[in-house]
């Protein structure tokens, strides 16, 4: 079972013909095990964790986060041991002092503070947030666009001491914990960009060239994939996307022979993603989703079409919202 978009629920027990479990609206939601999934819900204008048993429909309450995710960005555990979000207060000329708080051994701590202004400009490949516990919850990875638009920041800290392990300067796409202590992001750079990692041990290094956009990895940590952006023959600034594999300790890589993004992993060795067509917009030539979800299998190199029932496709406001996935 996984979790698409944070949003739709599958069983994926055969990726290329999924069955929808259930969709939430207004919520946020994570998987438990192969029966349970967890989601956010406002009772008398607070948020809860509840967690639900998607074979008997049973439903308890958790946890109260401290945060709204409609409010703030946020990232907690399904079982409300953790939780990261942001608070705010205005200060002078019109800006705002940020503090990012931490969540745990049952009380609050305030990471660290930002000086945040007002909005500013998104555009489809700008910058993604990242809010991410490690898989055995010794690390918090954060950057701070997540909390300000022109915050420019990635950060790793210690869940147990709150010590700020790492500051790494620049723009991110989004990042992934490979492994327990492995942490890999996309910096914004543009074509000369690349795909980078951090251990306690070894620091920061490059670890796949390319322009990457929004990494996904494998539950077990073998395989990466993501959108690799390359300019448009067209010029103009567009760029074409396309879903690049790659496993994480050889050199074996699948690049789609078509427009494509977004990819996140059903299973540890298929892939979704979203196919993409051209259109022509304000004299820029661009991509967008068309519709169709494929599934990439990496241990066979093979490329499908997700079949999804009538009515089961990952669709909300009225876009494909495929695929980064949670499982």
């Amino acid at each position: 079972m996984v979790v698409v978009s944070r949003l739709f629920v599958y069983d994926v027990a055969d990726p290329v013909h999924p069955r929808l479990v259930c969709r939430g609206a207004d919520t946020v939601i994570q998987p438990v095990d192969s029966n349970s999934i967890a989601y956010t819900k406002v009772i008398a204008g607070k948020v809860f964790i509840i967690r639900r048993d998607v074979r008997s429909g049973v439903e308890s309450r958790i946890a109260q986060l401290h945060g709204n995710p409609d409010l703030t960005s946020t990232a907690w555990t399904p079982d409300g041991a953790l939780e990261v979000y942001g608070t705010s207060v205005p200060s002078a000329n019109g800006r705002f002092l940020v503090s990012v708080h931490l969540w745990s051994k049952g009380a609050d701590h305030v990471l660290y503070k930002l000086d945040a202004g007002p909005g500013g400009l998104e555009s489809r490949w700008s910058s993604r947030g990242i809010l991410k516990f490690s898989p055995d919850r010794t690390y918090v990875a954060i950057s701070d666009f997540s909390f300000y638009i022109y915050g420019a920041n990635v950060r790793i800290f210690s869940v147990a001491d709150r010590s700020q392990k790492i500051r790494i300067g620049g723009s991110s796409s989004g990042g992934i914990w490979i492994a327990k202590d492995r942490f890999a992001w996309a910096p914004l750079s543009g074509s000369a960009g690349s795909l980078k990692q951090w251990t306690p041990a070894g620091g920061v290094k490059v670890l796949r060239s390319g322009a990457w956009y929004g990494p996904a990895g494998s539950k077990d940590g073998q395989w990466l994939a993501g959108t690799l952006l390359t300019d448009s023959p067209g010029g103009g600034g567009a760029a074409t996307p396309r879903v690049l594999m790659a496993s994480v300790n050889t050199s074996k890589t699948f690049l789609t022979r078509g427009i494509a993004s977004t990819p996140g992993f059903v299973t540890p060795t298929v892939v979704w993603y979203a196919e993409e067509r051209a259109v022509t917009g304000g004299g820029v030539i661009a991509t967008w989703p068309d519709g169709n979800v494929h599934a990439f299998d990496v241990s066979r190199g093979i490329d499908q079409l997700v079949v999804f029932r009538n009515g089961e496709k990952p669709v909300a406001y009225g876009n494909t919202a495929c695929c980064s996935v949670e499982s």
